[in-house]
């Protein structure tokens, strides 16, 4: 996930890896303050200081790994769709897939989706079609579902944009359209090979 905002400009550069627990609070407590939030961290720690809220984090030592490397500088397939409807259909096809591998299919065609799932050792599977619009080569994708779930799940937009170069590459999700001008979302997924 890369996050960027435009229209903070904090006194200093730096930067440091924030432990996920204490993220996942942040994320939960911030948009229910409209009070400034203080920002200090040195070699170590972080403090957060909000208006009724303290938080105090050790970092995680290191770098945070390169990840613009990784991004796929051209992406020529994209899909448009519904966020809601492909979550719910992802909540419901996914119930069918391997437990091991948690493996979903999404088949992009024209103008439509079809999202598929199969566990062989239980003989079950599942798909479900939903309308889209997609501008590239037919293709055959495989995702982590509960991956994908998530991403779905940390979006406000009504409608999400999968920019995708081949079913081998990374794959960029985005929401169609940002809550504000200064603000950047890019969410990345890798694929699954398809057996």
């Amino acid at each position: 996930v890369r996050y960027r905002r435009t229209d903070i400009r904090p006194g200093i550069t730096g930067s440091f890896v924030l432990p996920k627990k204490p993220a996942g609070l942040l994320k939960n407590i911030l948009p229910k303050t409209d009070q400034p939030t203080v920002l200090e961290f040195d070699e170590k720690n972080a403090f957060v200081t909000l208006s009724d809220y303290q938080l105090i984090s050790r970092l995680i030592e290191g770098t945070y790994p390169n990840y613009h490397a990784v991004i796929p500088p051209n992406n020529p397939n994209k899909l448009f769709i519904d966020r809601l409807e492909l979550y719910n259909s992802l909540r419901r096809v996914s119930v069918f897939s391997n437990q091991a591998s948690n493996l979903i299919k999404l088949q992009l065609t024209g103008n439509q989706l079809t999202v598929s799932a199969q566990d062989l050792d239980f003989s079950v599977s599942a798909y479900e079609t939903l309308p889209c619009s997609f501008e590239g080569d037919d293709m055959e994708i495989g995702f982590k579902a509960s991956f994908l779930i998530e991403i779905l799940s940390n979006l406000t937009s009504q409608d999400v944009v999968f920019e995708l170069g081949d079913p081998s590459r990374a794959c960029l999700v985005l929401p169609a359209t940002h809550d504000s001008e200064n603000e950047d979302i890019l969410m990345l997924i890798m694929p699954m090979m398809l057996g």
